[in-house]
């Protein structure tokens, strides 16, 4: 029996590795646990791990990560991840995505030397600097799962051994049923019931590290785009990344008859609120992953995901209203083109690929013992 610990520390990376622990959960050969660490645990981001308790998933650890001070949150999060390492002494350990909390979960593995780390969405390449976090995690894991073929090719280029690369698509697509979503008539988000034949946009907007300083004014640029649409505005909370309380302190004063604001969305009401949406505005990777499948045309602002791999519903906008609000006019029209739009980005089988590697691997000194091929 393999025993295997999964790390959930974001909202957005959750949504999609819950399809893997499930997998894993039905299969005895493994024995499972997860640690939920993050903005998961962020009260003001909306406490996450409210989704995680609602999908009946058992929550084996926590740790809070402390991030008023990023270098002090990694530096406690080694420490109190390391000492659930030597508790539990996993086989394998798997992570997913590029958020910052993901270095302290790797370089304590990588220094247990008896544990496999397996990264999910290896290789990707965005435009922000979680770059920097997802290539350092790169060298750090022992098992890749990219999704793309750009992306298994950056990872060769690192010095990846091909042996450690598994190309299996994006795992954000595995949950995405088109068919079911168009045709949700009603939602409910809290207490709040949203009639999904009214039309709005859904505004979905992080802040960019180099640009933390003036974000408010950046942001605020969006919304003078959006307020020129003529439909109903949604407006999700951003994750934590430095610069996120600026764009806070924006939403708390916008007239909430114009704007309505969620600070936390589960998974399901994610996609079917931006399925049935007349566009995605912002700068999310659901915007360059996920939408695609859910047929609808995205306005992508500034440069955090601007050097991903994008589909033709995808308009990249700069920090300006003019051309902001023009882009939205294009994504909102371009919505009825694209029905038959393929995903470059994978198939929904990816979690299924993962889990028949890491029932199939064979954990070894040779496996633990990484080589660069240069």
């Amino acid at each position: 029996m393999k025993k295997v610990l999964i790390v959930f520390e974001s909202r957005a990376s959750y949504g999609y590795s819950k399809n893997l622990y499930n997998l894993l959960k039905k299969d005895k050969n493994f024995n499972l646990k997860t640690v939920v660490t993050g903005t998961h645990l962020s009260k003001e981001l909306g406490s996450s791990i409210k989704n995680i308790r609602k999908d009946k998933i058992r929550i084996d650890f926590k740790i809070p990560f402390l991030n008023k001070d990023f270098n002090f949150g990694i530096g406690n999060l080694i420490v109190k991840f390391s000492k659930i390492l030597k508790k539990f002494n996993p086989d394998i350990v798997i992570i997913f995505g590029d958020r910052v909390e993901l270095m302290a979960i790797a370089i304590s593995c990588s220094y247990n030397h008896n544990t496999l780390l397996a990264h999910v969405q290896a290789g990707d390449k965005s435009g922000h600097i979680d770059d920097m976090t997802r290539m350092a995690l790169s060298k750090l894991c022992h098992i890749h799962f990219p999704a793309t073929k750009k992306a298994k090719q950056r990872l060769l280029k690192l010095g990846e051994e091909k042996n450690r690369i598994h190309l299996v698509g994006a795992p954000q697509l595995d949950d995405i049923n088109y068919k079911y979503l168009s045709k949700t008539k009603e939602i409910s988000i809290g207490e709040q019931k949203i009639s999904l034949k009214k039309k709005y946009i859904v505004i979905l907007q992080h802040p960019v590290f180099k640009d933390q300083k003036n974000y408010y004014s950046l942001f605020e640029k969006t919304l003078k785009a959006c307020t020129k649409i003529n439909q109903k505005k949604y407006i999700i909370y951003p994750n934590y990344d430095p610069g996120y309380k600026l764009i806070i302190k924006k939403l708390n004063k916008l007239d909430k008859k114009k704007f309505s604001i969620f600070k936390n969305i589960d998974r399901q009401n994610f996609l079917t609120l931006v399925s049935n949406s007349s566009a995605l505005i912002g700068n999310s990777s659901a915007g360059i992953l996920e939408s695609p499948s859910l047929k609808i045309g995205v306005v992508n602002i500034g440069d955090r995901q601007n050097l991903r791999e994008q589909n033709k519903n995808i308009f990249n906008a700069k920090y300006n209203v003019s051309d902001i609000h023009k882009k939205i006019i294009k994504a909102i029209r371009v919505k009825d083109k694209i029905k038959n739009i393929k995903n470059i980005h994978g198939d929904g089988k990816s979690s299924q690929r993962i889990f028949k590697v890491l029932k199939n691997i064979k954990i070894s000194k040779n496996l633990l013992t990484k080589k660069t091929t240069y």
